[in-house]
């Protein structure tokens, strides 16, 4: 995918946008293994003001000793690599990828140190927000989706066996839903000495919202269940917990994990004083 290279500078849309988090380890595992990130910066230099929102799900590998933490190995790193450089010429995406290229060095040397947890690895889909800029990367098969009122868009590619068949024209993407190898990624970070990561740019309209997320979502609520519950919940929060509901009253597989960014809304008095979860202005 390609990369743009971002501004840094500000330009006030006027709306407010909220985040809603969660993360549930389902009714089947007994460990979560997933983590999530969502960091709310400001700064302020030389008499001005940048905001910034750092969001992140990492997808422990299943069956792999200690994916649990791997996936919180990966969420420091991103963290550590880009809130610092936020204010620097250095495209966003750049920060990203270079995040999750640390985290993947910094996994390989936890299992070198602990030959017990050999073999851990997680997905990473990760984005820095800056006014109406999405800037984001991805490894694996966790995901990321704008949900609008008309409809909800896939943003990544799932790096896994079954996207190549789809990709090859082989199976449909309804039939890869049910594929008895849907599980098997083809990338992964932590696992090989480097990591091949898809970055990209895109502008965030004032009608949509954003969606990060794991498979455990996926694998219980179709693209039509998830835009359904965004659009008829009253606030983010409420609907990361529909959605954690119905995955559960569906079976709840996997651990289940999601970030969801809302649609803007005027930045109101009344919206302020709104008791939601987080609020940035955007």
């Amino acid at each position: 995918m390609k990369q743009e290279n971002n501004s840094n500078s500000d330009s006030s849309t006027g709306k407010a946008r909220k985040i809603g988090m969660l993360t549930d380890v389902g009714q089947v595992r007994t460990i979560d293994e997933d983590s999530i990130l969502a960091a709310d910066l400001s700064f302020g230099v030389n008499s001005e003001s940048s905001n910034f929102l750092l969001l992140a799900v990492a997808d422990g590998m299943g069956g792999h000793a200690k994916g649990e933490e791997a996936s919180k190995i990966a969420l420091n790193a991103i963290a550590k690599t880009v809130i610092p450089d936020l204010l620097n010429d250095t495209p966003f995406t750049t920060l990203l990828e270079q995040g999750i290229q640390n985290a993947n060095q910094n996994i390989l040397d936890y299992t070198t140190k602990n030959p017990d947890a050999s073999g851990m690895g997680t997905t990473s889909v990760c984005t820095v927000v800056k006014n109406d800029q999405i800037h984001l990367a991805n490894v694996g098969d966790s995901r990321a989706y704008l949900v609008s009122n008309d409809e909800i868009r896939r943003i990544t590619k799932d790096h896994s066996y079954v996207q190549a068949l789809v990709d090859e024209g082989e199976i449909t993407e309804e039939q890869s839903r049910e594929h008895p190898r849907k599980n098997e990624i083809t990338r992964a970070v932590g696992i090989m000495p480097s990591v091949e990561v898809d970055t990209m740019k895109l502008t965030l309209g004032s009608d949509e919202s954003l969606l990060l997320c794991c498979d455990g979502v996926i694998a219980h609520l179709s693209d039509e269940d998830i835009h359904k519950i965004i659009n008829d919940s009253a606030d983010p929060q409420s609907a990361c917990q529909k959605i954690v509901d119905t995955a559960n009253e569906r079976g709840g597989s996997d651990n289940i994990s999601l970030i969801i960014l809302s649609a803007g809304e005027p930045d109101t008095e009344e919206n302020e004083s709104d008791d939601s979860p987080t609020v940035i202005t955007s």
